[in-house]
């Protein structure tokens, strides 16, 4: 791709800047469309928020409360789609809601089962309710005490770095030109429109000038910033808040149920979820100034997340939390709603003066949707040919024979091996020819040296933290884990990834910076 793109002066239909979920699955829908095209990311693939959230794939219970009906008929839709075209990527999974009283479960069970109702097929089963020995039975940690039962639904979990990765694979497959680590500098603007970009390539500093027909700002919460690039202002139209995640051990839940704290003290629902070999609980929704707040967990954060689910889980505490991670979540403005909490997750589509194409809110489960709608969009400002969307059946790379070899039968995303779907059979030939890279990162960590080199070798992983927030999720599972493992890990890589020689000293320096904001801010 970086051959492809370093003649100076390429130019292509469509570039997107921008490589989280929305630009990366714009990628896809643009390329397979027939379209030439390039994305450009100027850290890695989801390294922002699209790898920081509560790795649902979901329609929205909340949603249902406030009455937005169209969302939650529209994210349902697309749950199923991603549930059909990434089987092993997206899982149902059975999520229990405690009542603790005759009328918090009948009114549990009303917008529960409405929101239940909603959804047809692709494995998500309906919901159905549980007497107190039964949920005991699916959450054996419960605070049992006055618990009258409760109800359990169904929702999608995902593995989201992985699913971000799953489709730039598929949109590379395509034809398109697909690069991480490469920042945008300028927007170029000839006779007031927009013609394409001046781009610097981070790892080497070598700069490129790519020309488009039409340009895409896919750029999440830098949004605005984005825009400023060019010659138009900045739209003001973004608002910021903070998601904050924890996780603790797998222990905490038996690994089939997740659960849902339907009542906080500030009106949200927080999940607990088990996800790979820990359980993840989330999230928190503070209004921030800026896109660039700090990305460590503060402490005001993770006290309520703490307090909150100990009320539920008794077992639940500080002192059994391996690694928190916090997410800047793109809102578009409106300016009637007093707090962050009570913005839906909807999307805006809307062009600039001098051309250029934004699109940004919306959520990782109407990702696709947004693209489709942004290329349809774009197709139109670039004068392009107007082509059909594919990408409503369009089977991500790992998708295929994933259901007949039986390798998303799991109830959750538990086993990192089963996420490769049918690229594990490339990843189990890596150690067959070198059996060394069988042997476990640490005891803390569900990784083999093999999904280290793996990543380098072939999942366009460019630096350490790459393979350790992303191709796996060691970083978001045990901070302290990774720390002690990354001297044997590194030097894996050194010995089969074809690094440069200087590569290893170069990450390890930065590993403490990176292990930081995966720690509280005490």
């Amino acid at each position: 791709m970086v051959d492809y793109l370093g003649s100076d002066g390429r130019s292509v239909d469509v570039l997107i800047i921008g490589g989280g979920a929305t630009g990366l699955y714009t990628a896809l829908e643009s390329a397979s469309r027939g379209y030439s095209t390039v994305l450009l990311e100027r850290g890695d693939f989801a390294s922002g928020t699209s790898s920081e959230s509560t790795k649902l794939i979901h329609g929205g219970v909340r949603y249902l409360r406030q009455g937005r009906l169209g969302l939650v008929r529209e994210s349902l839709r697309e749950r199923k789609l991603l549930r059909q075209n990434a089987p092993h990527l997206v899982r149902p999974l059975p999520i229990a809601v405690p009542a603790y009283s005759r009328w918090q479960k009948l009114k549990n069970s009303i917008g529960i089962m409405g929101y239940s109702a909603l959804s047809r097929g692709a494995g998500f089963q309906r919901a159905r309710s549980l007497d107190q020995k039964s949920f005991i039975n699916a959450i054996p940690g419960i605070e049992a005490d006055a618990l009258r039962g409760g109800i359990v639904f169904t929702d999608g979990q995902t593995d989201d770095a992985r699913l971000a990765l799953a489709i730039a694979k598929t949109a590379a497959a395509h034809g398109a030109a697909v690069l991480n680590h490469a920042t945008v500098r300028v927007i170029r603007v000839h006779s007031g429109r927009v013609v394409g970009v001046e781009v610097q390539n981070n790892l080497d500093d070598s700069s490129l000038t790519i020309n488009a027909k039409v340009t895409i700002n896919a750029t999440g919460v830098h949004t605005d910033s984005t825009i400023g690039l060019g010659s138009d202002p900045p739209s003001g139209l973004m608002r910021w808040s903070r998601g904050t995640h924890l996780v603790m051990p797998r222990t905490l839940l038996d690994g089939r149920h997740g659960l849902l704290v339907p009542e906080t003290r500030d009106g949200r629902v927080v999940f607990a979820l088990p996800w790979l070999n820990g359980t993840l609980v989330g999230t928190t929704d503070v209004d921030v100034a800026s896109p660039d707040a700090d990305r460590m967990a503060p402490e005001q954060d993770v006290e309520y997340l703490v307090g909150e689910l100990k009320k539920y889980l008794p077992e639940a505490g500080k002192t059994k939390i391996l690694s928190t991670f916090t997410g800047i979540r793109p809102l578009v403005s409106q300016s009637s709603v007093a707090s962050t909490s009570k913005i839906a997750r909807s999307h805006r589509i809307f062009v600039s003066d001098s051309g250029l194409v934004t699109v940004t809110g919306g959520k990782w489960t109407t990702a696709r949707l947004m693209a489709e709608q942004t290329v349809s969009r774009a197709a139109r400002v670039g004068g392009l040919t107007d082509l059909p969307s594919r990408s409503e059946d369009m089977r991500l790379v790992g998708a295929q024979d994933v259901l007949d070899a039986g390798l998303a039968e799991a109830k959750s995303i538990v086993e990192p091996d089963s996420l490769y779907g049918s690229e594990l059979a490339d990843l189990t030939e890596l150690e067959g020819q070198n059996p060394e890279l069988k042997e476990p990162w640490s005891d803390g960590l569900p990784y083999r040296l093999s999904h280290a080199v793996y990543a380098i070798q072939k999942e366009m992983a460019m630096t350490l933290e790459d393979v350790m927030a992303r191709r796996t999720r060691a970083f978001f599972l045990n901070a302290d884990a990774v720390t002690n493992s990354a001297d044997k890990v590194a030097d894996a890589i050194s010995r089969y990834g074809n690094v440069d020689e200087g590569w290893t000293s170069r990450e390890l320096a930065r590993l403490p910076e990176i292990a930081s904001r995966f720690r509280t801010i005490g």
